[in-house]
């Protein structure tokens, strides 16, 4: 019995719209009006196929597409921007990496009358080799008058970020409805940029700039700013890194972004220096994120100490001093802030406390991801962070060369909602990750890079995670052909594997056999254009 004679499409479209897209690709699979009908509902895509024929098929295949990222996209740009273009797709958002022919090919999807008149958001991420400029600025401006939201994403390549003020006046001079912007500042791009912005786009509610104290863009330029648009709801201000490249902020400036009054919900600063606990203290209301570097910022704990409102802070990301001890801030910001959903500290030392047997540890059921990078902690530690926030999705302890099973163990124990794992270079964890008398547990993602795991402690890992979707096991020199094997059999779910340096004779093993799991990703150092050919017949992708 066909699907749409138990219920009528519209029923079914309200069941599986709150399907993502993995989802989706599911149920299209049970029958044919399943596959009509996600068909029907999928609105994104992210393209990863080199093969722009693969493109071009999704193109055809999914006519009601909002989004299309090709962040991850290694094929042929050039050839898949003009498929975009010749096809009839109605896009809100497009995010796309520059390249060499930015411009000309920006050009041509102006030619698609329906994509320049509906597109509203634009992403552009800098690569190594090419970064904005004027051209681009320009052409954006000609081609995509409804723009609302132009994003660039974390450059790495801001020597050759070539954009100045005039590409930044002639956006400001066309996008009147424009509501957010990123502005990378460079030596050639001053307050005039501001300056222009905020008086035409009358529309500006959020604006991220990222800029240095080397570079021209001054507190002045975004004073004005804040004064020119009194609606302002999220404002972003930062550096590239904490060497020459952070941005000075001053007291002052803090100040009067408090005394404006702004109706902002959004406040984030990451590398910024120069201010102080009373600075930071007059935008606590705002601050939604925060990444400090302790050696050169206000003393954190006065500031969370003091009588201090930072109810709406999210994310914190704190580089700290080298062999001290950090335990105490722990418990500030499990107490403090009651909205904070992540936590990354870097190099920090935690020293493990009695506290009566974990006994009345405050906890904390938002925070939701925790990244303890490089730090110096110990089991007893871990196991006590995982007390106090039982909600952990994510759990970051790459280089926490102190942890062994024992409290990784404790941590899964206490944290039943974890889904990611990363344990990277991490030695003291041995060969094994869990004990023969561990429960099953729910990881989707683990990585277990440079660590000991050999072919007994990955089978423990088949057993115990058996939703697992991604492996990392690059460089894990103890595991054998064998074991990789093993686990590609035992694992039905896995879609994602890494296995640098490994040869090529286990993609031959899985081709004689037609063992492929639910592969779609492997990662693999030597594989030919034969492989990778037949490996996308059967729907996988190898890269490396």
């Amino acid at each position: 019995m066909g699907a749409l004679k138990i219920f009528p499409i519209d029923c079914w479209q309200i069941i599986l719209k709150h399907l993502d897209d993995d989802g989706l690709e599911a149920v299209s699979l049970v029958c044919k009006d399943f596959l009509t009908i996600s068909n029907i509902l999928k609105d994104s895509l992210q393209v990863v196929h080199p093969d722009v024929g693969m493109l071009s098929k999704h193109l055809n295949r999914f006519k009601q597409l909002k989004k299309i990222s090709f962040r991850q996209f290694t094929g042929n740009m050039n050839k898949a921007i003009l498929e975009i273009v010749r096809c009839d797709v109605s896009l809100d958002v497009l995010d796309i990496l520059l390249f060499d022919s930015m411009s000309e090919l920006l050009k041509e999807l102006d030619t698609n009358s329906k994509l320049a008149k509906n597109l509203k958001t634009l992403k552009l991420s800098c690569t190594l080799y090419r970064g904005l400029t004027d051209d681009d600025l320009v052409v954006i401006a000609n081609s995509f008058s409804n723009l609302e939201q132009l994003k660039f994403g974390k450059c790495s390549c801001r020597g050759r970020c070539l954009a100045t003020d005039y590409g930044y006046k002639i956006l400001a001079t066309k996008l009147k409805f424009l509501k957010k912007i990123h502005i990378i500042g460079t030596l050639k791009v001053t307050d005039r940029s501001l300056i222009a912005l905020s008086r035409n786009c009358a529309f500006l509610k959020a604006v991220a700039i990222n800029s240095s104290f080397q570079m021209g863009i001054t507190e002045n330029g975004i004073g004005i700013l804040l004064g020119n648009r009194p609606n302002l709801e999220a404002l972003r201000l930062g550096g590239f890194d904490w060497s020459r490249s952070a941005m000075k902020i001053s007291d002052m400036l803090l100040n009067k972004i408090a005394k404006t009054k702004l109706p902002l919900k959004k406040l984030e600063l990451s590398f910024c220096r120069n201010f102080t606990v009373g600075g930071l203290l007059m935008v606590s209301p705002y601050l939604t994120k925060l990444h400090i570097d302790v050696d050169i910022q206000p003393d954190l704990e006065l500031f969370l100490n003091g009588d201090v409102d930072v109810g709406k802070l999210t994310h914190i990301v704190i580089e700290c001093r080298r062999n001290v001890t950090y335990s105490s801030m722990m418990l500030l910001l499990s107490t403090k802030c009651p909205s904070l959903v992540e936590i990354k500290m870097e190099y920090a030392k935690f020293d493990g406390q009695d506290n009566n047997n974990n006994i009345g540890l405050p906890q904390n059921h938002n925070i939701l991801n925790l990244c303890l990078y490089r730090c110096k902690i110990d089991d007893e530690s871990l196991e006590q962070f995982a007390l106090m926030f039982p909600n952990l999705r994510v759990v970051d302890l790459s280089f926490c060369q102190h942890l062994t099973t024992t409290g990784i163990e404790a941590m899964l124990k206490s944290c039943k909602f974890m889904r990611e794992l990363r344990l990277k270079e991490i030695e003291n964890l041995g060969t094994k990750l869990f004990t023969d008398n561990s429960q099953v547990i729910n990881l989707e993602n683990l990585n277990l890079e440079r660590t000991l795991i050999d072919d007994e402690g990955l089978a423990a890992i088949a057993k115990r995670c058996r939703r697992l979707v991604s492996l990392n096991l690059n460089y894990c020199t103890n595991v054998t052909m064998d074991g990789i094997k093993q686990l590609i059999k035992n694992f039905t779910t896995l879609c994602w594997l890494e296995m640098l340096p490994h040869p090529s004779d286990v993609l031959e093993w899985m081709l004689s056999t037609g063992n492929f799991a639910s592969l779609r990703k492997i990662r693999v150092r030597f594989y030919t254009e034969v492989h990778a050919e037949k490996f996308l017949h059967h729907g996988c992708l190898l890269f490396k």
